[in-house]
């Protein structure tokens, strides 16, 4: 327990505050807080904040962010009709800044530049209205000045002592106006220093927000050190509230640097009994970062190939993902980091088909995310899933053509090879195939068949062909065999597979040569 926790405010939430200054803040917040009268529910609602955010700020669980300081300080001024005392608001700021410097050096850095940043803004102006009022009382002297001068030279000789008495006051002013001018070229620069500094500052600010914009997602700032979070995390699993450590950990997958969120994926990877199972903290992870940061863990959870669950639940995740404006980095980047016994890349673009609708979205969805160089003996998943595509295409026909279409008849090859491939089955699957050929329109039934015709495994243009046969589909079969023959390969097919095909081969035979 720190010692901020014990001698103000004996709050169980308070005790488990992990840094002493977090602790004290949360404190000094609890006590403004209880000046409203209201509960931590009803102030949630009425900021627009989850109450357990709330109660973590206010706990010293975690660091309150700048804007949740300020609402609550113009809170309770409305609350009860008057500003609060600059004691009062320094102590605040005071306590907000040390536990900023305890939980995260580098924001505190930046924090105290910005104060510096508005302090030399402030300077800059009143050098600004100083130089304004000395151009004005300058002009006035000037004035002053021309106006003696000017009785100067109306006065006669005779007039000595009138005369020795301008003249000693236009001396005077000429003395004043020369202080006065001393004092706006010291006040130029002022001006001058102060925008120097002011601009030094800005870009010092700008190149530190730039690189900790890099390193923390939006909504990151404040929170504990990885270490102290794990205590924390630890002790509330101890005290079983479950719900706050899911949510803890869910924040902590969305907002903290990705070197802290590869140590937390290991951390709970290694205590299968932990608070939250490494699988879900890797899905909230992929859900909530940025998809340059999902891709970038890849490789930290591909080194688990043996944990199916966690494969099954972060790959699900990735593929939820996959768009066509993005298959294209994804899949490159997931071949990169495949396991050793599955393609990665594959998976994941196989369960990204599987959520389109339509055919038409396949081939857009797979054409985009095949560009050049992608191997064909890397998409067995792939292949799997378009090759057996819906209920109402079953062999991946129209997938097929429309890839045919799309400029890939190398992967419509592979697809049509699997979906033949599969064992024949006379009773129910085959007699489906020559229906969901006719339901195609007649260019996409002659793409189909001379791709089926020319597919470079011969046994599966044979299987496809046989598939016919058992379905008694003559036109169709007729069809094919004539695109075979023309390719030169009608000699080739494995006539053996089927007794139904060589005898419907010899009927066609026999047919031509009459």
């Amino acid at each position: 327990m720190t010692e901020v926790a014990r001698t103000r405010g004996g709050s169980s939430e308070v005790e488990r505050g992990g840094i002493a200054e977090v602790a004290a803040l949360g404190n000094e917040l609890t006590g403004l807080f209880n000046r409203l009268g209201i509960t931590q529910s009803q102030y949630a609602y009425r900021v627009h904040l989850d109450k357990s955010a709330v109660s973590r700020y206010l706990s010293g669980r975690r660091l309150a962010p700048q804007e949740f300081v300020d609402r609550l300080v113009r809170e309770v001024e409305e609350h009860v009709g008057a500003p609060l005392q600059p004691e009062a608001r320094e102590a605040i700021r005071s306590r907000r800044l040390e536990a900023l410097r305890a939980c995260n050096p580098a924001e505190y850095e930046l924090e105290t530049l910005r104060g510096e940043l508005a302090r030399s803004r402030r300077d800059a102006e009143r050098v600004n209205r100083n130089i304004e009022a000395l151009h004005v009382l300058l002009e006035h002297k000037e004035s002053e000045v021309r106006a003696v001068a000017d009785d100067l030279t109306r006065l006669r000789l005779d007039w000595g002592a009138e005369r020795t008495a301008l003249a000693r006051s236009q001396e005077e002013l000429r003395s004043e106006i020369a202080r006065l001018r001393e004092d706006l070229a010291d006040a130029e620069r002022l001006r001058l220093e102060a925008e120097r500094r002011g601009e030094e500052l800005r870009g010092t600010v700008l190149r530190l927000e730039e690189e900790l914009s890099r390193r923390r997602p939006a909504g990151g700032t404040g929170e504990l050190p990885l270490d102290d979070f794990k205590r924390q995390i630890v002790a509330m699993t101890e005290a079983e509230d479950f719900p706050e450590v899911a949510r803890e950990l869910t924040e902590a997958a969305a907002s903290r640097p990705l070197e802290e969120v590869v140590e937390l994926l290991r951390w709970l990877a290694e205590d299968e009994a932990g608070p939250v199972p490494a699988e879900t903290f890797a899905v909230d992870a992929v859900r909530l970062r940025p998809l340059e940061d999902v891709l970038a863990l890849v490789p930290e959870m591909t080194r688990r190939p043996g944990h199916f669950s966690m494969t099954e639940a972060w790959t699900s995740a990735v593929a939820a993902r996959v768009t066509v404006r993005n298959a294209a980095l994804v899949h490159q980047r997931l071949r990169a980091s495949g396991s050793g016994y599955f393609h990665v890349s594959d998976l994941v673009l196989a369960k990204a088909l599987e959520r389109v609708r339509s055919d038409t979205d396949a081939v857009a969805l797979v054409a985009a995310a095949l560009i050049e160089g992608s191997s064909l003996e890397e998409l067995d998943q792939v292949r799997t899933v378009l090759g057996g595509w819906r209920e109402s295409d079953p062999f991946g026909l129209r997938v097929s053509a429309g890839l045919v279409e799309h400029g890939r008849p190398d992967l419509a090859d592979a697809v049509l090879t699997t979906s033949a491939g599969r064992p024949l089955d006379e009773r129910h699957e085959d007699l489906e195939l020559g229906r969901k050929i006719r339901e195609l329109d007649s260019a996409r039934i002659d793409v189909l068949l001379d791709l089926a015709a020319g597919l470079e495994n011969v046994m599966a243009t044979t299987a496809f062909a046989a598939r016919l046969s058992h379905a008694d589909e003559t036109a169709l079969l007729d069809r094919l065999l004539t695109v075979v023959e023309a390719r030169g390969r009608l000699d080739l097919l494995e006539l053996g597979m089927s007794v139904k095909l060589r005898r419907a081969v010899l009927d066609w035979r026999r047919s031509r040569r009459q």
